[in-house]
């Protein structure tokens, strides 16, 4: 098809000229970079149709060498011109790992049909050009006035010349006082957004993840900088994702965002730190280097981005942000895959992560963020009832202990400590000690505020806890763990409503999490919604996988609903479910108190004594041990875990 005769579109409004290269919303123009609007015709002129990224790729960019993001960002601007959100599909459509549809209902019209105004800018100075049909053109061309003589002709040239010159003036003067950079405010917080693969089939995700985390870890150290944790950006790691649409989410001033490539022994990685408000970039730069200089690569970024944010370090500061933890590339890298199996939240996960941390501790002795790794690994299995306290958590001390040994100035290993000493060791005034000196350390260290508020609400401090807990969940804003945990604590507070609302709220941000739906229960049942309890349950186990807890809580609820056979055929399961994985005898003890059975829910309590079993710190809160309240030796097991009165 010529230019001359390429049809005109409209949709809902838009008028897009592909001759005159023009898209106007009611007859008013709309600002399009070229590839903008190159990609927006490649869509409409193939309407109704799957494009994939490779296809839109070489339309708009034939015989250039790009990257995805160049896709991804251009899509991204298309989208705001045309006043439409990434979640919206009035007229593209994503198809996830495909490409893009243009759905709009659209008409084609001939080039002759349309009257339409041109706005061309050329160095500030706006003129109107009126495009005329053939019709139009003849009759203005017989009233056009006859020509000038060559006096008049110089005068009216000079009258130009001279009203040119104040006109451009006048816009000078305008350009630069009204519309010179305004200074913008300072940027306070930060999200560094898992980075993205160059090719999309050659993916490392625990690089990818691994990378954003290293990044986070060092700018963390910064004072005057609020960083999103790894827990929060980690869901961001879709190719499709939106780095601004992301930044508005997390609620931050700027997002780093980047790409990263592993070929062999070199590494290409391309960031760019975009601020939120505006999308405007602010420093972006590609490094191509051998993956034995990925240290030097981090360092790079993490000074870049500093002085892009303007901000004054102090000499702890500088040093935290250079600090590297190991020379050895190969421990490095096992290390990422350890945090990356963490991340997944599962036991399986954290079993992996475990031996990653091991590898890692295997290439380089003297690793100190490996072994407190390795100690989170150990306190997850624990704490998740993956493996029995007493083979778990001195594991923990032990790893964490050594990653003190190492690097005193660890928050995570003072984290990982700490969390130890009040689950295990039920040495809650070291557990306190801990925990606010890993806050003090690093303030912003979101999971420290959670696990100590965990810590405060098992010694009865609730109003001290929901602080720490809502603390938590400002620097970690989408967390389901922070969000249910502030459930939680109102729950072992008995503020039932409001923890029935916070776990609700939870499930808006993941209706299919077993746990929350688990969590919700809890309190359902100890109001007396024991119907509605029942189904939260129910629904908790199919998504939970072999988890024990979720089970055992129906048939606590089957126990006070008087369904003593159904309650009971469960307590039978868990016991089989024992003989093949850790079920901690003090959630079985749970369904024998609602049963009224004290002596067997004691002989299984003081089993659990025995075995330091990990549930045993919220015996003073947990309402679930509440029908064992007014017996004798409940008091002597709380005096024995050492729980203050």
């Amino acid at each position: 098809m010529s230019e001359e005769t390429r049809p005109i579109y409209s949709f809902d409004g838009f008028i897009v000229d592909p001759t005159r290269r023009l898209l106007l919303r009611d007859g008013n123009p709309i600002q399009l970079t070229a590839k903008a609007f190159d990609l927006l015709l490649a869509l409409v002129e193939s309407s109704g149709l799957e494009l994939s990224k490779e296809e839109l790729m070489q339309r708009v960019w034939a015989n250039q060498i790009v990257e995805d993001a160049n896709l991804t960002v251009t899509m991204a601007n298309l989208r705001k011109a045309l006043g439409e959100k990434a979640s919206e599909h009035r007229f593209i459509v994503t198809i996830p790992g495909k490409g893009y549809r243009f759905v709009a209902e659209m008409v084609e019209r001939s080039p002759q049909s349309e009257l339409i105004v041109e706005t061309t800018t050329k160095a500030e100075v706006t003129v109107e050009e009126e495009i005329l049909s053939d019709e139009l053109q003849e009759r203005s061309i017989a009233t056009r006035p006859l020509l000038l003589t060559s006096g008049a002709r110089r005068t009216a040239w000079l009258i130009g010349v001279a009203s040119l010159a104040v006109i451009v003036i006048l816009i000078t003067g305008y350009l630069f006082w009204f519309r010179r950079p305004t200074t913008t405010s300072k940027i306070t917080s930060i999200a560094v957004l898992p980075f993205k693969p160059l090719v999309a089939t050659n993916r490392d995700e625990s690089l990818e993840l691994g990378m954003a985390d290293t990044l986070i870890a060092r700018l963390s150290n910064i004072r005057e900088i609020t960083v999103r944790p790894i827990s929060s950006v980690r869901r961001y790691s879709s190719l499709e994702q939106d780095p601004i649409a992301a930044g508005r989410e997390q609620r931050v001033d700027a997002v780093l965002d980047g790409q990263i490539q592993k070929a062999g022994e070199k590494v290409r990685v391309t960031v760019r730190l975009l601020r939120v408000t505006d999308g405007s970039l602010l420093w972006s730069n590609q490094f191509d280097e051998k993956l034995t200089d990925i240290f030097a690569v981090q360092d790079s970024i993490s000074e870049r981005v500093t002085s892009s944010l303007a901000v004054t370090l102090t000499s702890d500061e500088q040093n935290s942000i250079a600090k590297r933890y190991t020379k050895d590339t190969d421990a490095y890298l096992l290390y990422l895959k350890g945090r990356y199996q963490l991340s997944r939240l599962t036991d399986d996960g954290f079993f992996k992560g475990r031996d990653f941390f091991q590898h890692a501790i295997n290439k380089d002795s003297n690793y100190a963020l490996a072994y407190a790794g390795l100690a989170d690994a150990y306190n997850r299995l624990g704490g998740f009832e993956a493996l029995p306290s007493k083979e778990a958590f001195p594991k923990a001390r032990e790893a964490a202990n050594k990653a003190l040994e190492l690097d005193e100035s660890l928050a995570e290993a003072h984290c990982q400590l700490a969390t130890v000493y009040h689950g295990y060791d039920w040495n809650f005034s070291l557990a306190n000690r801990e925990f606010q000196q890993a806050i003090k350390i690093n303030p912003a260290y979101s999971d420290a505020h959670q696990m100590y508020s965990y810590h405060l609400a098992a010694v009865g401090r609730f109003d001290d806890a929901l602080a720490e807990m809502r603390r938590a969940l400002d620097l970690d804003p989408l967390s389901l763990e922070k969000t249910t945990g502030i459930g939680e604590v109102l729950y072992m507070k008995r503020d039932y409503d409001e923890s029935v609302s916070q776990f609700r709220k939870a499930l808006e941000i993941e209706s299919n999490s077993g746990f929350t739906h688990w969590a919700l229960g809890r309190p359902l049942l100890a109001q007396g919604s024991i119907n509605e309890a029942i189904v939260e349950f129910q629904k908790s186990i199919p998504l939970s996988g072999d988890s024990p807890d979720e089970p055992a809580e129906l048939a606590r609820a089957y126990a006070l609903a008087g369904r003593r056979d159904e309650a009971l055929k469960i307590v039978e399961e868990l016991k089989k479910l024992s003989e093949r994985k850790h079920v901690s005898p003090t959630v079985i003890a749970s369904i024998y108190a609602a049963l009224g059975d004290k002596e067997h829910s004691f002989a299984l309590l003081n089993k659990a004594l025995e075995d330091r079993d990990f549930v045993l710190v919220l015996l003073k809160v947990e309402p679930m041990f509440d029908p064992l309240r007014s017996d004798p030796r409940f008091s002597e097991l709380i005096r024995r875990v050492g729980l203050p009165e």
